[in-house]
């Protein structure tokens, strides 16, 4: 019996390391262009991006036509999906910034609210989706979001897909800002 627990701690001790060793948004403290999520989620957007599966492997790609509004520190960005396979989707972000600096986002699809910060050029934020597969079939999976701001007008977003902390995928995009 104690054999089993010195085996079964000695199997967890691998994935408790690489817990630790993800990047934290206090690594991008100073470091500028900073953060104005709302300025930058105003006006008309286009988004370029992949899905990929937990090897690595390619399986969609999209373009998103967004359009986002804001008042009184309170913004709605409205998205529109289009799949290589034909698919299409929208999704509706209603966002606002709390006292204690956080951004907090509600869509349809997101389970609770997504939760996030800015710190320097980067933005982290978390939440749970209700994804609907290409088949029609709706999973609920876990996106730590990453946005990454190259500048004024331009940011790389990667997002990590998982299920009960297993890796399934990935997303990446190109985000650009459109002239108004």
């Amino acid at each position: 019996m104690v054999l089993f627990r010195v085996f079964r701690c000695l199997l967890l001790l691998p994935l408790l390391v690489l817990a630790g060793c993800g990047s934290s948004l206090d690594d991008y403290r100073g470091q500028g262009p900073s953060w104005d999520l709302a300025h930058f989620f105003n006006g008309k957007l286009v988004a370029h991006g992949l899905v990929t599966d937990r090897s690595g492997e390619v399986t969609s790609r999209f373009r998103v036509e967004m359009q986002g509004h804001w008042q009184d520190g309170k913004g709605e960005l409205f998205e529109q999906f289009y799949f290589d396979d034909g698919r299409q989707q929208t999704r509706t972000w209603f966002l606002n910034k709390g006292a204690d600096g956080h951004w907090h986002g509600t869509a349809s699809d997101v389970v609770g609210e997504a939760v996030g910060k800015t710190q320097g050029f980067a933005f982290n934020w978390r939440y749970q989706l209700d994804l609907a597969l290409p088949d029609g079939e709706v999973v609920r999976v876990s996106f730590d979001d990453w946005m990454y701001l190259l500048d004024e007008d331009r940011l790389i977003n990667r997002a990590d897909i998982s299920k009960f902390g297993i890796h399934l995928g990935e997303v990446i995009l190109y985000i650009e800002r459109l002239p108004e």
